[in-house]
């Protein structure tokens, strides 16, 4: 799978606490991020909302 380089904005709290995720776990930050929003959208489409 190819990756693109995206930019968005978080409150400094969940960078923060982000960080110390990535730090305790040694997981990029990058990865936690991915996992977070595969989790998510997996939801998604479980409760039927996106088809994607």
């Amino acid at each position: 799978m190819s990756k693109k380089r995206i930019t968005f904005t978080l409150s400094e709290e969940l960078i923060e606490q982000l960080k110390e995720v990535s730090e305790k776990t040694m997981i990029p930050q990058a990865r936690l991020v991915e996992k977070a929003l595969q989790k998510i959208i997996e939801e998604y489409k479980d409760k039927g909302n996106i088809t994607s």
